[in-house]
């Protein structure tokens, strides 16, 4: 069937402003709010319910379900949510996309250039207030461009090839197909839903043969998390197939009770275009509230659908709360025990950049390393905060001295992670040259990293305590360590002298990152002495 060239100059420029403007009213929703968003998802997701409106008036807010879905996902990947937290955002976020249907069906895409207009004036006139007018912009572009489409098909409502060729591919399986094909092609479900619900409203499609329409989009809009979520860790990958197993789900759930949904929503009436909105919200409506009730067995299938041992790495405290005591000697306690989860921290990051040179997988090692690197930024950025806190009030010498070797204990445990990152480097850009290091050098530098690593271990076993017994230890393994680079760094020089074996200034820069590393402990070690060294009995000055 040949396209009239009126529909070619107005239906497809349609979708395309609709996309243009979809695409940047997300963008610019973002812009304006994007500290607040990522607070109160994070915030706000703790509860499953909480996380379902939040996810759903998102959506509505930025008009793309599959805009939510992927920040969600990218949430879990950085840690600032878990996986089971992302579920009731995800779930949430197909009753939001729901909202493009209903403005098409009460015919409010009228209003796209009053908006354009807003808008326009807005950015210029608006002064302060001038940041709002891209949003408002950009939102009377997709409600313009789905009555660009509208105002294309009207001439041709009653043109028999074109409702030939609708009736053709309005049976069910092929009307599920041309909705995921279409929803993948765009990579947006609100234009397969808004097309399906303008065809209804000019006649051309009724409301049992639109349904499955939406199906196919509900399942295509799944293809966007996938694609994004192939390079991300393991929780940000479940998040994606949560998504897709969701949407899968609802629509296998539906299908036995087409029929008896059809009627339904012929029962609760409307014109054609309306039903099918309706048909839309409430399928999303119904499904979303089934598998929020069965978040905790869903989330369970989705582990086993996507296995795997790695554990998820979330930015949280354990032992500094959001709101800190008032008394100030209930805040020491709080931040030696976070000191000891920073330990633990930067003990994981060395172990996941030594992983960096060895793994099956040195890109997911690198990329786990890289974030318990910045986990350890963030928990000495809230152990400063506290320590600020604890220490602006009066304090007497001693416990002023504490507040000042906390954080510099907590400083210098960061730059020992900042030296993490660096290691771990040097293997990702080993194996992405194709030049590995050689099994010798490699058992080599693991050798020594075990000296370093049991320092730390004792170190952190200890804190905020440094007996006399662990001192002697540490020296005794840091005099081991220095014999050990000392070897290492000959056998280089050997190696160099006789130009016969490649890669030695990498394991130079190897054997120099772990020696800083070392040089870090030795700093730490004699902070925590003097820590452990003043003395315990301190009272607040009044």
């Amino acid at each position: 069937m040949a396209i009239p060239w009126e529909i070619a100059f107005t239906v497809i420029p349609g979708v395309i402003l609709f996309l243009f403007g979809i695409e940047n009213f997300s963008k610019e929703i973002l812009a304006v709010s994007r500290k607040r968003f990522a607070a109160a998802l994070s915030r706000l997701t703790t509860n499953r319910y909480k996380g379902l409106l939040l996810g759903a008036g998102i959506t509505a807010l930025m008009q793309s379900s599959a805009a939510t879905t992927v920040i969600a996902i990218n949430l879990v990947n950085t840690g600032t949510i878990s996986f089971v937290q992302s579920l009731g955002i995800i779930i949430g976020s197909n009753i939001g996309t729901t909202i493009t249907s209903q403005l098409v069906a009460y015919q409010l895409t009228v209003f796209g250039p009053f908006f354009i207009l807003v808008g326009f004036l807005t950015r210029i006139l608006a002064g302060r207030y001038s940041f709002l007018g891209k949003p408002i912009f950009y939102f009377g572009l997709v409600l313009f461009g789905f009555w660009l489409v509208s105002y294309g098909i009207t001439p041709y409502t009653d043109d028999p090839a074109l409702l030939a060729f609708l009736s053709g591919i309005a049976f069910l399986p092929l009307a599920i197909l041309v909705g995921f094909l279409v929803t993948t092609a765009f990579q947006s479900s609100a234009v397969t839903t808004g097309l399906v619900v303008i065809l209804a409203q000019e006649g051309m499609i009724t409301m049992p043969e639109a349904i499955p329409f939406l199906l196919g989009a509900n399942i295509g809009s799944t293809t966007t998390a996938l694609f994004i979520s192939r390079g991300l860790d393991l929780y940000a990958r479940r998040a994606a197939a949560a998504h897709t197993l969701f949407n899968i789900g609802g629509v296998l759930m539906v299908l036995p009770f087409l029929v008896p949904f059809t009627a339904l929503i012929a029962w609760i009436g409307g014109g054609e275009a309306q039903q099918v909105a309706n048909a839309h919200l409430i399928f999303n409506l119904v499904t979303s509230v089934i598998f929020i009730t069965i978040i905790i067995p869903f989330s369970r299938l989705v582990i086993r659908v996507v296995p795997g041992e790695e554990e998820e790495i979330l930015f949280r405290t354990a032992a500094i709360p959001e709101k800190l005591p008032e008394k100030p000697d209930e805040i020491l306690p709080l931040i030696e025990e976070e000191i000891n989860h920073l330990y633990a921290v930067t003990d994981l990051a060395f172990e996941a950049a030594i992983d960096v040179f060895t793994a099956a997988n040195p890109a997911r090692a690198y990329q786990k390393a890289g974030k318990l690197e910045l986990l350890n930024d963030y928990l000495d950025e809230e152990i400063e905060r506290a320590t600020f806190i604890f220490s602006k009030e009066a304090l007497n010498p001693v416990l002023a001295r504490r507040s000042v070797l906390l954080v510099r204990i907590s400083n210098e445990l960061e730059r020992l992670g900042d030296l993490s990152r660096d290691l771990a480097k040097v293997g990702r850009n080993a194996h992405r040259k194709g030049d590995i290091f050689p099994k010798g050098q490699v058992e080599a530098i693991r050798g020594i990293y075990r000296i370093f690593d049991g320092n730390l271990q004792e170190l952190a076993k200890n804190f905020p305590h440094a007996t006399k017994e662990t001192i002697a230890s540490l020296r005794a393994r840091d005099n081991e360590l220095r014999r050990a680079l000392n070897l290492e760094y000959a056998l280089y020089l050997e190696r160099v002298a006789q130009k016969n074996e490649s890669g030695d200034s990498r394991y130079l820069e190897v054997l120099s990152i772990l020696e800083a590393a070392n040089g870090k402990i030795r700093d730490i070690r004699k902070l925590t002495e003097e820590y452990s060294a003043l003395d315990k009995d301190t009272i607040i000055s009044t």
